[in-house]
């Protein structure tokens, strides 16, 4: 019972933070980060793989951030199915106690996060693993950023006609397809270009962000890796 409460509590606050279309202008200038997470298909806590990329107004450049996360259980079939991970990619990799920490600080204090579902499973999904994790540490520590969820963007731009909301479905309407599916990159990269098509549909003009091809120079984006920080 005080676990649902919990949980909860944490949903409640979460869903506090949604930027929604009419408040897009509101968070111009901002970073942005667009991340992903993949589970083991066992407990909402257990994330097998984070990918992340981190886009600045301005900026020539766009950093990235991608890890697969021993699980603490085991990875379900389907999960196996959908991602193409089996047990052996996972031999060495660190456990979420040690990764965790370096992607909240790849986000950053003051950046807005971006994905698909965001609110209701992603930052769900960290939130109670940071939870689980302070039992052992005692250092409690809430991830809850304001955050653009590109399924509530989508249903609030695109026409009533419109009945398949999952990202696959969204980039196809647009004319994109994804090269790999329900991976924790690529699905964050989706995202962010599925906000950028979305951005372009909508009625009353289009706030400006940072574009994920082209810097404002029009130069081709370079792709740099996040490399963790292994005091954090």
């Amino acid at each position: 019972m005080q676990k649902r409460r919990q949980k909860r509590r944490m949903e409640r606050s979460i869903r506090a933070q949604v930027v929604n279309v009419e408040h897009l202008t509101a968070i111009e200038g901002k970073t942005i980060v667009a991340f992903d997470l993949e589970l083991s298909g066992t407990f909402p806590d257990d994330i097998i793989e984070i990918g992340a990329i981190r886009l600045q107004e301005g900026a020539d450049s766009v950093s990235v951030f991608h890890e697969l996360v021993h699980p603490r259980t085991f990875i379900n079939r389907t999960v196996r199915k959908m991602t193409g991970l089996d047990k052996d990619d996972f031999k060495g990799k660190d456990r979420l106690p040690d990764i965790l920490p370096a992607f909240l600080q790849f986000v950053g204090e003051d950046a807005v996060v971006l994905g698909h579902a965001v609110g209701d499973n992603d930052i769900l999904s960290i939130n109670l693993a940071l939870a689980r994790i302070a039992k052992k540490t005692g250092q409690r520590r809430k991830f809850c950023p304001p955050y653009v969820d590109t399924v509530r963007l989508a249903k609030s731009i695109l026409s009533k006609d419109t009945t398949k909301f999952n990202l696959e479905a969204l980039l196809l309407h647009f004319g994109w397809r994804a090269k790999q599916k329900h991976r924790a990159l690529d699905d964050a990269l989706g995202a962010y270009l599925l906000f950028e098509c979305l951005l372009k549909d909508i009625p009353h003009g289009i706030p400006s962000f940072p574009s994920l091809f082209d810097t404002p120079s029009g130069t081709e984006i370079v792709l740099e890796r996040f490399e963790r920080n292994e005091e954090s």
